[in-house]
């Protein structure tokens, strides 16, 4: 596992690119599943008020959950990038730094 320390943080970066593929996840379900149409038709129910009431709690939810996707796709993808940074600052430092500068006080 991948891991960067600070000062007063620690990151683990396999969790965060984690985070962000499982929230791609429910994005991309969320996405294939259309709630607007579960209801089915009216004959279903032999009466039209209860299926145009049903159809449109239906159509209402589906307009919050596509809210909530499109508000966890922006998330998921912060966090992709952000995992990304940390990779590059991370192979940045290790370009940098050949040897261990704690190396000799450790040693002596």
């Amino acid at each position: 596992m991948v891991s960067l320390d600070g000062p007063g943080f620690h990151v683990d970066i396999e969790v965060l690119e984690g985070a962000a593929k499982g929230i791609a996840q429910s994005v991309h379900d969320q996405q294939s599943f259309a709630l607007r149409g579960l209801c089915g038709d009216a004959a279903l129910y032999g009466h039209s008020g209860l299926h145009s009431a049903l159809a449109d709690y239906c159509a209402r939810w589906s307009q919050g959950l596509d809210t909530l996707t499109e508000d966890a796709e922006v998330i998921g993808d912060c966090l992709k990038h952000v995992a990304e940074a940390y990779r590059g600052t991370d192979a940045a430092a290790a370009e940098k730094l050949r040897v261990d500068p704690g190396e000799a006080a450790v040693e002596d």
